[in-house]
This record gives C-alpha cells, structure tokens and sequence, in this order.
C-alpha cells in the first residue's frame, strides 16, 4: 500500500476483480456466485436483519440500490416486486446482476454510476438502499448526500456501514488478535490478525488484504455524518458477526449467535428519513 489517499479509480479496480466474497465462492458463474453469496447472507451475514430490509413492504415502489455488488438486495427486492433500479462502480458486478435478474426472469434497470455522483433527477426514488458500500468510496459524506438528493421527500433509506465497537478499542484490539491467531481465525483474502497491526488496517482488509479503501467509524460518528447530509436517523441496528469465520463458534446455537450479532456485530445499520418540506 502507498501513503495516498486512494482514488475511486482505485476502488474501482479493486472491485473489478475482486467481486464481493469472491475470495469464498471462487471462479464461477454468474449465477453460482449469486446463489452461493444467498446462501451466506441467509446463514450468516444477514441472519438476523430480514425485518429491516422489509422486502415485502417494497412491492411497488420505486427503490434504488447504490453498490449493488453481486446483486442480492437486488434481485432479492425485484422478486418481492420493488420497481428496482441498481447501480454499481464496476462493469463486473453490473453483468453479475443482469444475468442473475434474466435467469430468474426478473427485471431491474442495471448500470455503472458512482455513488458520489448518481445519475438521477432529485427525489426519483421511494426507497434508497446500500449495503456495505459507502464506506468504500473516497467522499463518504458526498455519497450521503447523492443518497439524500435522490430520495422523495417522506421517502426512506437504509444505509448500513462498517461499526468501530469494543472489540477494536485500543485495549481489546490487541487481545483480540492474538484471540484469533490461538483459534485459527482467518478472513478470506487476508489473515488480519497477523497482517494488520492497526484497527484501521483491520478494518480496511474486511474485503481482502489488497482492498484500498475501507472505512469505519462509531455508530455516533455515522450518525452524525448521516444528519449533517440531511437525513433523519429513525434507528440504528447492530448485525453481522462472521461466524462462519470463527472456527471455535462455526457450529453455535442460533441463540448464541444472535447475542454475538447484536454485541459484537462489525455493521450498523440505519434507518433513515428524508423529511418533508
């Protein structure tokens, strides 16, 4: 890694090659990495957040996704009969979505756009979502605003970002590594407890060792990163502690999980509201 801030053009790289969990499902197809990424966000990642992405409660409504990735809120969103429209920095996840949306005989307008610069009239959407995205891109706080910019007025978003929680305090990180090296935890494309020596390097190689750009902060912090953009914070969720990364609690009850989830969780997610005039 070099001393400079990364570009979006180097984020952009990045995940032109490295789609996300690429480094778990492997070299397939379209429709394998898709089903396989639906799979994990079903038994780990999204576990136990299905009453916040409320896909039943979007039939009919104009939704946008912002970093659709592979294309799980998606595809996921157009089954449940949201008129979708997705966006993505890389070419790769644009033609991922567009052959999971055809083999499933969904539809969703899908193409390139950068989530700091959105290529949509004001307040075009009822819903605008993004997942684990803009926290990826150089100008956060402009991302939220675009976000901002193309929700109606009433309209809501459901934005989630990477969580600085106890574990990454200054006393507990260091205990937290050598944690994971005792119990053999490594992290797909990076094995963070021996190559990051920092929390921000930690967080930074989530996505891979090589990823350029990762960024997390308190849930006060995004709070108010959120509101200065504008938006209305209606909640705020903890979620996803990587079980399956975790060799010694990989066969946990449901229970278990879910208390790591809520303490422990590496995302917070957000429930936001543009307010009316």
């Amino acid at each position: 890694m070099t001393s400079k801030s990364p570009s979006i053009g180097d984020v952009k790289e990045y995940w032109e090659q490295h789609p996300l969990l690429s480094y778990e499902v492997g070299e397939v197809s379209p429709e394998e990495h898709w089903q396989q990424l639906d799979q994990l966000k079903r038994s780990d990642i999204e576990r136990f957040s299905a009453a916040y992405w409320n896909f039943d409660g979007s039939a009919g409504r104009k939704l946008l996704d912002i970093g659709c990735g592979p294309g799980w809120l998606t595809v996921t969103y157009a089954s449940a009969g949201a008129l979708v429209t997705a966006v993505d920095l890389t070419e790769t996840a644009v033609l991922i979505t567009k052959r999971v949306l055809e083999s499933k005989s969904l539809s969703a307008d899908v193409h390139v756009a950068n989530a700091e610069s959105l290529p949509f009239d004001d307040a075009s959407f009822d819903i605008v979502v993004s997942s684990g995205v803009l926290h990826h891109t150089p100008n956060t706080v402009k991302a939220f605003s675009e976000a901002f910019r193309v929700t109606r007025p009433g309209g809501r978003g459901l934005i989630t970002l990477y969580r600085l929680g106890a574990l990454h305090h200054p006393l507990l990180f260091p205990l937290v590594r050598i944690a994971m090296r005792m119990t053999r935890t490594r992290h797909p494309g990076a094995d963070l407890a021996v190559s990051a020596n920092s929390v921000e390097e930690f967080v930074r190689q989530y996505d891979g060792e090589e990823n350029p750009l990762g960024i997390a902060e308190t849930e006060r912090a995004w709070r108010r990163a959120l509101e200065n953009a504008g938006w209305v914070v209606e909640g705020a969720e903890t979620h996803y502690f990587p079980l399956r990364m975790v060799s010694a609690l990989s066969r946990a009850p449901v229970w278990l999980h879910r208390i790591f989830d809520r303490w422990f969780g590496t995302m917070v997610y957000f429930t936001l509201t543009r307010p009316t005039p």
